[in-house]
């Protein structure tokens, strides 16, 4: 058996067991009750906030592709984005999206290998500085952080500063042919996160919560860290977990976040049928490179 299959099988069964252990843990009485009286309103506001925070993505992918030099049209570029979206949530193991991005880009270009790899794995680099810069950020603002420091919680804002810094030295002494749109990419990365930070609330409104956002935030971060391990199929399972076990700790009510949660999800799988209707050219049209 190949290793893809065996790699989809795992991510198969991991994904069935992640559901029935969030299934188990989750409180059903309480948590149906709290989806029936939800807002959809503020769940279709949600919805439309996600969808920004995919089209920021797909400007800040442009961005690293600028480097290899490819220059596509921004629809392009968008369509592909979903294309890779449905892909990295129904097709699991070695057909993802990223490995489709690198085919059909490739094909279209004839680009450097490497630097068509290095783009595309600084483009979820930097977005993982930016969680890591806004998680720091923020919990220099939370009472509970404040709590269980040994310190002044306002040295986090020292500590994120040394991530922003981190990341450009990782830049400038591994790829410094990206270098030049690190500033850029990093700030295009802040608006994303802050923008999928900003549905969390949304869907938490919609269920009435009002109370702890920072320390939501915080864990909204932290579980978006825990997704991008390839664990199971669309990383659900991995966030929720998150969610639950951080409701041990922090002053924040577990049904409605994990309800929050597997919100995020849907409206994530939602956004990405849209991929599954995408028919992309091999060769370009209107693209030029640098």
């Amino acid at each position: 058996m190949k290793k893809t299959t065996l790699t989809t099988l795992l991510k198969l069964v991991l994904t069935t067991a992640a559901l029935g252990w969030l299934a188990y843990q989750i409180d059903w009485d309480k948590t149906l009750p709290l989806l029936q009286r939800a807002h959809w309103g503020w769940i279709l506001l949600a919805f439309l906030i996600y969808n920004a925070s995919q089209l920021t993505s797909t400007l800040r992918m442009g961005e690293h592709l600028k480097v290899v030099p490819i220059q596509e049209p921004f629809p392009f570029l968008i369509q592909l984005y979903y294309r890779c979206m449905f892909f990295n949530l129904f097709l699991p193991g070695g057909i993802g999206g990223d490995g489709y991005k690198v085919w059909l880009l490739r094909k279209r270009h004839q680009s450097d290998y490497r630097l068509l790899l290095s783009a595309l794995l600084l483009d979820r680099g930097s977005g993982l500085v930016a969680i890591t810069f806004l998680a720091l950020t923020l919990a220099g603002f939370s009472p509970w952080v404040a709590a269980v420091l040994p310190f002044p919680s306002l040295f986090l804002a020292g500590f994120a500063l040394v991530v922003f810094m981190g990341g450009w030295m990782i830049y400038w002494l591994f790829f410094k042919k990206f270098t030049r749109v690190y500033l850029r990419t990093f700030l295009l990365s802040i608006l994303l996160q802050s923008l999928q930070m900003i549905v969390l609330l949304c869907l938490l409104e919609s269920m009435g919560v009002q109370n702890a956002r920072i320390e939501y935030g915080l864990i909204f971060l932290g579980s978006s860290l825990a997704s991008v391990l390839p664990l199971t199929v669309g990383g659900i399972g991995v966030r929720e977990f998150v969610f639950l076990e951080a409701a041990n700790y922090l002053p924040i009510a577990s049904d409605q976040a994990v309800l929050a949660s597997l919100l995020f999800f849907l409206i994530n799988a939602l956004s990405s049928l849209a991929g599954a209707l995408v028919s992309l050219p091999n060769q370009p049209t209107n693209a030029t490179l640098d």
